[in-house]
């Protein structure tokens, strides 16, 4: 498979939040006009796949989220 089929997977802000990518670079590699160097693409998706399983367990596990308290100046 290719590195933008592997990718096609995720939305761009899935991208940006899981790498900490600019912008423009998440779109440029969905939509197929830049890539990564071949030997750092296993490395990208690798991050990318992680970082979104984790997202996806912590949403799944049941555990309430925490709320910020607001502090009254």
């Amino acid at each position: 498979m290719s590195f933008a089929t592997d990718l096609a997977e995720y939305s761009a802000p899935e991208i940006i939040a899981a790498i900490g990518c600019p912008r423009g670079t998440a779109y440029d590699w969905l939509q197929g006009r830049r890539e990564p160097p071949e030997w750092q693409q296993p490395h990208w998706l690798a991050l990318i796949r992680r970082s979104i399983k984790k997202k996806s367990n912590k949403a799944l596990d049941g555990t309430p989220r925490k709320r910020s308290r607001k502090t009254e100046s």
